[in-house]
């Protein structure tokens, strides 16, 4: 089976020689399975699962071992990092962006604090992109599906220009597609989950053979879409009974249902993202045995939504009363008669930038230890701007007339609270980490990494307030692996792990802290038969303390949320990754990965008695599964006159999830709540067809094949009395035409 060199440890090493629960996919493989973002990256590893969120097409809650978060909101940090060419991304939202010319992708199970720091308590991902190559070449790519998705990704490698130790890598990509629900008030261009995207990425590279190597990369994104398809799932009788009158009253009837509903009628906006990226990479031998490498990020995401359909209906018509009927002290019914309502909307205007400088000393001594030491820096300003409309349902102390012998018991206020507020982020750190090579096939290792983090919001509205806030923290690893054989390692590690605290502008409280992980793992790491079988097998343990748990709580104030750091929990989980060769041309992979979480402690306060309360035996784990897998299998004839026919069959499969922690909050938690789901995507390939100066391939390729429902995300409004879903994309095909010359 081929060797697969990943860079986990910040050094070039075998995969199979790695100390550590990672996986790791190459350039082949990516292009078979169809995987060019993070959105993609579910079928990857073992206990990883992905989701969109909703009114969104960029934002993704990522979570490995059960540890992520789904609060978009850009003060909070996600537990997992995501990587392009060793650059943080500092924010998951706007994080799904086309990659162009993936070279490989590696995924970290485990907290990775030490040479990774704050902010990968749960683990992290590093999408490595392919360096300019050193001779010429160049390939186009055309797709079409249904939906009409129209594809063309074109690379082309100068190789190295004369002697001059320069060359350079251009890739350009446009996607666009229509959506797949149908709202009736758009064209299909402007369906839910339709998108247009241009994307280009220039690479060059500085290698003549001396002591420097310069890398350098420019990525751009520019992507127009519309919300993936958010749909009611359910309402509160009162609500059913306040749009009972709507069509009557001139307006569309209340429409809501948990099944899919594969035609809407939305009133939802353009999304639009742009995302800029700057890759300075500068290497320099120092000795035989000493390197020091330089690593700078300069990074930009903007993203503007013109319109937030929350509510899943465009049209609903009912009787309205002023604000001031919430206003106090006097609390006015000042009737403003039949007008159109809208249960949930929004728009937005969101920035962030950032910049992160990164320094490692790499080096051997004698040939029994080697070493990294290294030093981290990173800011990031970032705001946003995202009023809310929203109607308030009450009841009527008596009947209200509404004309045409219709009355109703209910009114409705229409309310638009504010939300803006800017943040910034800084973080320095120092950190090593050294191997130390007992004999041959024992090795011990150990890293120390010291972070300190300073945040401060300043937020206009709705609450105005002017916060800072400061953290530090010493995380440590240590790690013993031992080569049974040539071909079986095992390892054990510990680590911890830290995630900055901060604030959250939809919360009353003042900020919350740091929570932090100790884990515990070890692993078996196999190549038998002959080098026919891989088999990778990992148990671990973890304890957090002062887990940052988010919650949604919508009101009368908007979509609101806490942060609050619950308590303590504990992830006690296996995990298997098998790859397979029993014959020639057939290749079979499978990953299975289960997590028992618990929380031993989850304090909330009782609204009832205003005391504190331990909930940890009700309170859930959101957007995560306990249970996942995937398996695939591949065949690959020799040869043949007309060319190389390959063909691909993936299963990919998560347990049920929640997408809130607290049922007793959110009442429909359970009902919105998906059951496990196991999908199909199927890939079959003519590759090596000779053209003369060229090579082509033509492929016919489908996702969710068994046309499967299942679920992205879903908001239980709580107090409003409703609660939706957002579904998947159902099945999609197409065709892929490649020529490489």
């Amino acid at each position: 089976m081929q060797d697969i060199v990943v860079t986990a440890q910040k050094r070039a090493e075998n995969l199979q020689n790695t100390p550590l629960a990672v996986s790791a996919l190459t350039a082949e493989v990516l292009e078979a399975r169809g995987i060019s973002d993070v959105g993609d990256i579910s079928a990857i590893a073992p206990n990883l699962t992905t989701s969109i969120t909703p009114s969104s097409t960029t934002n993704i809650t990522v979570h490995i071992r059960g540890i992520g978060e789904s609060d978009p909101v850009l003060t909070v940090d996600s537990p997992v990092g995501i990587y392009v060419d060793g650059v943080v991304i500092g924010r998951t939202t706007g994080a799904v962006f086309d990659l162009v010319d993936l070279e490989r992708v590696e995924v970290l199970r485990g907290p990775q604090g030490t040479l990774y720091g704050r902010n990968t308590t749960g683990g992290a991902v590093n999408f490595i992109a392919a360096k300019p190559a050193d001779t010429f070449k160049g390939s186009q790519s055309f797709s079409y599906g249904n939906l009409d998705y129209l594809m063309s990704r074109t690379s082309i490698d100068t190789g190295e220009i004369g002697n001059s130790g320069l060359k350079f890598k251009l890739s350009y990509v446009h996607k666009q597609r229509d959506g797949y629900a149908d709202d009736l008030n758009q064209p299909d261009k402007r369906d839910p989950g339709a998108s247009n995207s241009d994307a280009f990425r220039i690479a060059a590279r500085f290698d003549n053979g001396g002591p420097v190597r310069v890398d350098y990369a420019f990525d751009y994104n520019d992507a127009k879409s519309y919300a993936i398809p958010f749909q009611l799932a359910y309402v509160r009788s009162d609500i059913a009974g306040y749009f009972a009158n709507s069509e009557a009253l001139g307006g569309n009837p209340l429409v809501y249902s948990r099944d899919r509903l594969n035609t809407l009628r939305l009133n939802q906006g353009l999304l639009h993202d742009k995302v800029r990226g700057h890759t300075l990479t500068v290497e320099a031998d120092v000795s035989d045995n000493l390197t020091l490498r330089s690593l700078t990020g300069i990074r930009k995401w903007t993203n503007s939504v013109a319109e937030a359909d929350m509510d899943g209906n465009d049209g609903l018509r009912g009787f309205t009363v002023s604000p001031s009927i919430v206003v106090p002290p006097d609390y006015a019914f000042v009737p403003l008669g039949v007008n159109e309502i809208r249960l949930f909307s929004g728009v937005n205007e969101r920035f962030q930038k950032q910049f992160s400088q990164e320094l490692n000393l790499l080096g051997q001594i004698g040939d029994k230890l080697e070493f990294v030491l290294g030093g981290f820096y990173f800011h990031e300003k970032a705001s946003e701007d995202n009023p809310s409309q929203l109607a308030l349902i009450l009841q009527s102390p008596t009947p209200i007339p509404l004309g045409g012998g219709l009355t109703t018991d209910y009114f409705a206020t229409d309310l638009a609270p504010p939300f803006y507020y800017r943040h910034t982020s800084e973080s320095t750190a120092v950190f090593g980490q050294a191997t130390y090579h007992v004999t041959d096939r024992f090795n011990l290792t150990g890293g120390l990494r010291y972070t300190h983090d300073r945040k401060h919001m300043d937020q206009i509205a709705s609450i105005a307030r002017d916060v800072t806030k400061s953290f530090s923290q010493l995380n440590w690893a240590a790690s013993a692996d031992y080569q049974f054989t040539d071909r079986i390692m095992g390892y054990a590690r510990v680590a911890t792990g830290y995630k900055a605290g901060g604030f959250n502008p939809r919360s009353v409280g003042g900020g919350f802290d740091p929570e932090k992980i100790i884990s515990y793992e070890a692993g078996i790491k196999s190549e038998l038969f002959d080098r026919r079988l891989r088999l990778n097998l990992t148990g671990f343990h973890s304890r957090y303390k002062d887990l940052q748990v988010s919650q949604f709580l919508a009101g009368s104030s908007g979509a609101s949320s806490i942060t609050v750091n619950a308590g303590k929990a504990t992830y006690t989980g296996a995990e298997a990754e098998i790859l397979a060769q029993p014959v020639k041309g057939v290749t079979f992979n499978a990953a299975l990965g289960y997590v028992d979480r618990t929380y031993k402690t989850f304090i909330i306060r009782d609204a009832a008695t205003d005391s504190l309360i331990n909930v940890a035996d009700e309170a859930r784990f959101g957007y995560s599964a306990s249970t996942t897998a995937n398996a695939g299998l591949q065949f690959d004839t020799e040869a043949l006159e007309i060319g190389k026919l390959s063909a691909r069959l993936d299963w990919t499969y998560r347990g049920r999830i929640y997408f809130h922690p607290l049922d007793r909050l959110n009442p429909y938690n359970r009902q919105i709540s998906d059951a496990g789901v196991g999908r199909f995507d199927a890939r079959v390939a003519l590759s090596e067809v000779d053209l003369g100066r060229a090579r082509a391939t033509v492929a016919l390729w489908g996702k969710n094949i068994t046309n499967k429902d299942y679920l992205y995300a879903g908001i239980d409004f709580g107090s409003l009395g409703f609660a939706g879903v957002s579904y998947a994309e159902p099945r999609t095909y197409g065709m892929d035409v490649k020529f490489e010359f």
